[in-house]
């Protein structure tokens, strides 16, 4: 099997020659890999590794993006993200939230929305056909992923957002229409033009804490399922698969995103309530695939590579029983993790070269 059919397999719920892998790190953990390994840019890196999926978007070529005086970039939605020190690792964490102030329905019609017209699709067969071998999945990064919740948390900031919920409900309204407006307009584009390339889109809205739900499922069902659904429908219309990411402890609403027509579920974050995996593999394995359930929080960074092993060892065997699963961290690997850690975490599938 190539990598893609070896994906496609599992996803269809056969058993594939091996588990399929996919790598989630942040930049810093990119450079360590690369100083290891003594190569250059990350497709060698993914190569290297034996990942089995490759990440799709169009490139951003619309108006400048401002930089400001105390150092903050702003993103296409206006949102300011300031880079921030911690230990070895350097995040960019939301300093200014442009609908922070916004107190009316009038105050969204005038706000800049971004377009889909600001992006070059012209490259994304050419993408498709560089990773024909691969699983290829739409999505950039995190401050641009298909989303609806999470991307109304930095306009809005998350308080605000959680007391319009409540307070404020046709307002956020508008602007979930407006949100999803602009996802479903630039995914339809990349589908269109991709010509059936595209195996799977990932849609990212962390909808969990490490105890329970963000939000209550009632807020849920009225507020950001239907959207979801509309992003699964245009999916689904173009025979891709669709894939959600949420963080957190989402056992109680899993019925919920399988009803809405979610496909493979990500990333399984084990540390939260619920969220074991032999049961979720039980209850819901015949129905959704499962990507990630390699715990960040502890193994990962505290454990040995014994450890690590035995843990991939028992998801494949747990997870990966008669397909239906891709392994994956329960979160991007971090700065934290060891190096011979995330080498331990290929070397159990066979995957690393």
């Amino acid at each position: 099997m190539n990598h893609k059919e070896r994906v496609l397999v599992t996803i269809a719920h056969r058993k594939p020659d091996r588990v399929p892998v996919d790598y989630w790190a942040t930049k810093d953990v990119d450079r360590k890999l690369l100083a290891h390994f003594g190569i250059q840019g990350r497709d060698k890196l993914l190569e290297k590794l034996g990942v089995d999926l490759r990440y799709i978007f169009p490139r951003y070529t619309g108006p400048q993006l401002r930089t400001f005086s105390d150092g903050s970039t702003e993103d296409i939605w206006q949102v300011r993200r300031k880079r921030i020190k911690t230990g070895d690792a350097i995040y960019e964490e939301v300093s200014h939230s442009p609908l922070g102030d916004a107190g009316s329905i009038a105050d969204l019609e005038k706000f800049n929305w971004p377009n889909p017209g600001w992006f070059d699709y012209s490259e994304i067969n050419i993408l498709c056909n560089k990773y024909r071998d691969y699983a290829i999945v739409v999505c950039d990064e995190r401050t641009n992923r298909t989303t609806v919740l999470h991307e109304g948390i930095y306009l809005r900031g998350m308080e605000k957002m959680m007391t319009d919920l409540a307070l404020n409900p046709d307002f956020v309204q508008v602007m979930f229409d407006r949100i999803s407006e602009f996802y479903l307009e630039i995914n339809r584009r990349i589908f269109e033009i991709s010509e059936g390339k595209v195996d799977i889109l990932l849609i990212g809205d962390d909808l969990g804490t490490q105890n329970g739900l963000l939000i209550s499922s009632q807020m849920l069902q009225k507020f950001v399922f239907p959207y979801l659904k509309k992003y699964t429908r245009l999916c689904h219309d173009y025979n891709i698969k669709a894939m959600f990411h949420s963080c957190g402890s989402i056992r109680e609403v899993i019925p919920d995103l399988i009803e809405i027509g979610i496909d493979i579920l990500n990333p399984i974050q084990v540390q939260a309530k619920g969220m074991v995996p032999a049961e979720l593999k039980q209850k819901f394995g015949r129905q959704l695939c499962f990507h990630g359930a390699v715990d960040v929080q502890q193994t990962m960074p505290r454990g040995t590579t014994k450890d690590v092993h035995r843990e991939v060892s028992e998801r494949i065997e747990v997870l990966g029983k008669d397909g239906g699963y891709i392994l994956a961290p329960t979160h991007n690997f971090q700065v934290d993790v060891p190096v011979e850690n995330i080498l331990a975490f290929y070397q159990e599938t066979g995957s690393l070269k």
